[in-house]
């Protein structure tokens, strides 16, 4: 499949902080680039900006739902199927040329939030794409004199089995971005040589499998391996509950409880609400069906003079 004929299709992702808006308007040359957090934000328009590099058009739209801890694995999968949906990918006649994954140098070392996303990432995106994912590292400009400590950082990352280490084995490459102009514009140009030298765009994984099982989320693959999360959490916190019936304080005598009693109710009602929201969840994620817009319907992706990105 060849890319879009209007221009070069590039998604922008990246956590809060890692510097999308800034990469957007340096890349861009706009100054005015208004910022979009959540998925409710860019539903009726999607949020892109329209550029030329090397006499080449360029189109970045930013890629909803990875930046916000506080969502829950499935509304973030909710608002990325929604998004695929929504913006015609759903029948494959609009393909990603490549992706920029921002991620600020400055960050602390590996956590499980960012190992979380980071696979939830690649399951969406599926190995065949991994090469046409740049990660490219932000805020060096931030840095003082660090010895190489931050460079010994971005190559932790990349090594065996590290959070980044799949991807770049199978193709993506990374990065560092000086948060300059010409930077920017070196990142677009290994999209445009990737996606010229395989002659246009890339399929998703998700994006095939939504046709495939007919927009039902939850028989993905990234659907499946959300789906068995959940239930293993929702295994461990009955084990839980379990654990905390068996081992229930003595009554003691008087009406006055014990602290050892107050504690365990509070134990007992803390583990009780997640397994409440656990359930809601995984029938949140059973319910969930894309809505998959006809083969010939016309693109969503219009990219208005002043429309803005990220």
């Amino acid at each position: 499949m060849k890319h879009q004929e209007d221009g070069i299709l590039i998604g922008l992702i990246g956590v809060t902080g890692a510097g999308k808006t800034t990469f957007a308007s340096i890349a861009s040359g706009q100054t005015d680039l208004k910022i979009g957090n959540t998925l409710r934000s860019c539903t009726q328009e999607p949020q892109v900006v329209k550029f030329e590099v090397d006499g080449r058009s360029i189109i970045m739209v930013d890629t909803p739902g990875f930046d916000d801890d506080e969502r829950s694995d499935v509304e973030i999968l909710e608002s990325i199927a929604e998004w695929l949906s929504m913006h015609n990918f759903g029948r494959r006649n609009l393909l990603l040329d490549g992706l920029i994954l921002l991620h600020p140098i400055t960050a602390n070392r590996v956590g499980g939030t960012e190992r979380k996303r980071t696979r939830l990432l690649q399951t969406i995106l599926g190995e065949n794409a991994y090469k046409r994912v740049i990660i490219a590292t932000t805020m060096w400009d931030d840095l003082r004199d660090d010895d190489g400590k931050f460079a010994h950082r971005m190559q932790g990352r990349i090594d065996n089995g590290e959070v980044w280490s799949e991807m770049h084995s199978k193709g993506a490459a990374v990065l560092r971005h000086d948060n300059t102009k010409e930077s920017a514009h070196q990142i677009v140009r290994l999209i445009i040589q990737k996606s010229d030298a395989e002659k246009g765009g890339v399929e998703l994984q998700l994006q095939k499998e939504l046709v495939d099982v007919k927009g039902k989320v939850s028989r993905t693959t990234v659907g499946k391996e959300v789906k068995q999360d959940l239930k293993n959490r929702l295994q461990s916190l009955n084990n839980n509950l379990k654990d905390l019936d068996s081992n229930r304080p003595q009554p003691q005598v008087g009406h006055l409880k014990s602290k050892e009693t107050t504690e365990w109710e509070e134990n007992r009602q803390d583990v009780l609400q997640k397994i409440a929201n656990g359930e809601n969840e995984l029938r949140r994620l059973n319910k969930l069906v894309t809505l998959i817009h006809p083969a010939n319907s016309p693109s969503r992706l219009k990219v208005p003079d002043e429309e803005a990105l990220v």
